[in-house]
């Protein structure tokens, strides 16, 4: 978890320095363009590169898989800092697609330790955690990066790069698990027939790709309210970097903390009926965004709910995953998983830019309560996402 959270950390600081200080070395003309590229940097590696993920996760020892790229994350941050120091937005962007590189190749290595580590019995709750310590990592992240942009000079926001980076490391090396011993794996690496080779084989999992299905539309409204998030509250409501980090951090603090709830409830409420229910209160508060106007301090609450939901509906997702698949295909389908919400995160970023390049960015908000409120219909009537036998 502190390994997991340290990395999250490093991703979303440098992403939102980049989207507050960066911007100033490029124009404001080019702010919607540099926020969709530094997001389509940190998650186009996940469309090419989760076969080869998969694979490691299946080949290898999952945790030596973790301590490599941890060991990588060094020289990356010292690129980024390069970039920042120098006041050069290419090393920047760089920096942020080594980080979705690095991110990528670990990824299934990381979620499928859950299980290794906690047992089949502890599959929600340490899902649950683990996302939520992600969601801590994101508001930290964003936090420091709001405060800093104008407050720190430049060497010392590459200092905290590096120490980041090294404390993820360290942590690393205190790892314990007990692995099922590695496999052999003749899977594709090319990510096309990757693609579509996996959906074929999740079949043989009653509802897996539904589930993957639903958590990749999750992850497509996730990304483009990020996104929207960082234009809107500063072009429309005007705020400035600082109080726009702070309703981030309000929408990151709901979701952690429904994270949090969501794996200690998963024994306790039907997944059935709860998950639907957040689907359809996230839908209704999308669509009071767009049809009424809210500002200020209740725009910042109303997004600390929404992500108070959007934890508590993800994360039964993620977990159903788990326990769907045994052994290590489990690395398999997780990178599978992966390229699947990757691709929709890549497109919600073109989705973006083509809504907000034609529209109002309002109208954003439109577009995600109708898509999650189709969604929410497609969880309801889905006959087998959840297993029969419940954790």
């Amino acid at each position: 978890m502190s390994t997991n959270f340290l990395g999250v950390l490093n991703d979303n600081y440098l992403k939102t320095l980049a989207c507050f200080i960066a911007v100033g070395w490029v124009g404001v003309e080019y702010e919607e363009t540099l926020v969709s590229l530094a997001a389509g940097s940190l998650v186009l590696p996940y469309v090419f590169l989760s076969p080869l993920a998969g694979r490691w996760a299946v080949t290898l020892k999952k945790i030596r898989v973790v301590r490599i790229a941890k060991a990588a994350e060094i020289p990356i941050m010292i690129v980024a800092s390069a970039g920042f120091l120098l006041h050069n937005v290419w090393l920047v962007m760089f920096s942020i697609l080594f980080m979705g590189i690095q991110s990528s190749l670990f990824s299934p290595s990381k979620y499928g330790l859950i299980r290794d580590i906690g047992g089949k019995e502890h599959i929600a709750y340490g899902t649950g955690n683990m996302e939520m310590v992600s969601f801590l990592g994101m508001i930290l992240g964003t936090m420091m990066a709001s405060f800093f942009a104008l407050t720190v000079p430049a060497w010392g926001l590459a200092l905290l790069f590096l120490i980041i980076a090294t404390g993820g490391l360290i942590c690393s090396w205190f790892l314990r698990a007990e692995e099922t011993p590695p496999e052999e794996n003749r899977e594709t690496v090319r990510p096309v027939s990757y693609l579509l080779t996996s959906i074929r084989k999740a079949n043989t999992y009653k509802g897996l790709n539904s589930v993957i299905l639903a958590l990749s539309v999750f992850w497509f409204i996730a990304a483009m309210i990020q996104m929207t998030l960082l234009v809107y509250c500063r072009r429309s409501l005007g705020m400035n970097d600082f109080q726009t980090g702070l309703v981030l951090t309000s929408a990151a603090v709901g979701t952690g903390a429904g994270c949090f709830i969501s794996g200690i409830i998963a024994k306790i409420w039907d997944r059935k009926v709860f998950v639907p229910l957040c689907g359809t209160g996230i839908t209704l508060l999308f669509l009071s965004v767009f049809f009424f106007p809210v500002k200020g301090i209740w725009f910042a609450l109303l997004f600390f709910v929404t992500g108070l939901l959007c934890g508590l509906y993800k994360v039964p997702f993620d977990a159903e995953i788990i326990r769907k698949v045994p052994g290590r295909n489990l690395g398999h389908m997780l990178a599978y998983s992966n390229q699947m919400s990757f691709i929709f995160i890549l497109a919600a970023s073109a989705v973006f830019a083509l809504i907000t390049n034609h529209l109002a960015t309002e109208t954003v908000f439109l577009f995600l309560g109708s898509l999650m409120g189709v969604t929410t219909l497609f969880v309801i009537f889905s006959k087998y996402l959840w297993n029969k036998n419940q954790e």
